[in-house]
């Protein structure tokens, strides 16, 4: 925002130049033209003041390509006209393949192309790496590795706990096919140092306001296979956890679907005794039959007996009254 705001006044005043010539030259301007990678860029495409708005189209192109560019391919790149007498093109996390000429055309009330601007992308060389390689004469070595960066100017160091080692450094560099350099550092110690010393490896360059490092701590003592053990360690402890692991999925499998097997055979044997059909013994049955007669309930007679003679005593009295005699 400030470098967009630094350019207003300067807009301001090539505006001024070109309001009296409609005819005027198309202009372009860019607010930094050594741009780092992840930053954002402005262009700016100056041309005499016009009326409508409507009537003025604004397009951008890079050079060496033959299409416009359009913001649906790469949605980093924002352009649209600022004012009446100014567009802007604006991309958004630049990358290197972003550096190149780029040009305006305008086209309207007023037709002209700019005169162009370069654009320079640098990448810095960070995050670095550092580890250990194995080494045939007994000694350790230590390799630093950078990320891949842009221009080639550089400077590595290498440090043992803060002070600045030159021996035993050998450092070699490589282009890509993107253009960009990448540097690989070998620090070679004879006597490797004792359990807790630091190596850093230290790079400066002109994308980084101070040196970027990194840190590598002994953990061991002793030759250079023992740069290794530490990562065997971790390694086996990975491998033996996740053998654990398994072992314990496949037991509660095996433990859960043994229950369930249970139950069902049980099940499966009640439902066929169920079906099966019960065979008694035939003395058993007779039995049961006679138990069955011999349970059956019995009259009371003395019931019985005493309810007729109440009914025949009932009968003599009915005819008592009806007989003239003792009438």
């Amino acid at each position: 925002m400030s470098g967009r705001t630094s350019l207003r006044p300067i807009l301001i005043l090539a505006l001024s130049f070109t309001v009296a010539d409609r005819a005027g030259r198309v202009g372009q301007m860019l607010d930094v033209n050594n741009a780092v990678a992840g930053g954002t860029v402005n262009f700016y495409c100056t041309f005499p003041l016009f009326r409508d708005k409507s009537n003025i189209v604004v397009q951008w192109w890079k050079g060496g390509e033959r299409e416009f560019l359009n913001t649906q391919e790469d949605p980093r790149r924002s352009f649209h006209i600022e004012s009446k007498a100014s567009a802007i093109l604006r991309i958004h996390k630049v990358r290197f393949e972003d550096a190149g000429v780029y040009y305006c055309r305008v086209q309207g009330e007023i037709n002209g192309n700019g005169t162009g601007e370069q654009l320079d992308v640098s990448v810095p060389p960070d995050p670095l790496k550092i580890f250990t390689v194995p080494s045939a004469n007994g000694s350790r070595m230590y390799r630093c590795q950078t990320s891949e960066f842009y221009p080639d100017a550089y400077n590595l160091v290498w440090r043992k706990d803060g002070r600045r080692l030159t021996a035993g450094v050998k450092t070699y560099s490589t282009k890509n096919t993107k253009g960009l350099y990448e540097v690989s550092s070998y620090l070679e110690e004879p006597q490797p140092g004792p359990a807790g010393t630091v190596y850093t490896c230290e790079v400066s360059h002109s994308t980084l306001k101070i040196p970027t490092r990194v840190n590598y701590i002994v953990e061991f003592a002793g030759n250079d296979s023992s740069g290794f053990f530490a990562w065997w360690i971790y390694l086996c402890g990975a491998i033996a956890l996740l053998l654990l692991i398994i072992a314990l999925v496949l037991c509660c499998k095996f433990c859960c679907k043994k229950p369930k097997a249970r139950e069902r055979n049980i099940q499966m044997r009640q439902c066929i005794r169920c079906f099966e059909p019960i065979v008694q013994n035939p003395k058993c049955k007779e039995q049961e039959v006679k138990k069955v007669n011999t349970q059956t309930p019995q009259r009371n007679t003395s019931k019985v007996e005493k309810a007729n003679k109440t009914s025949s005593q009932r009968k003599k009295h009915h005819k008592r009254d009806k007989d003239p005699v003792f009438a």
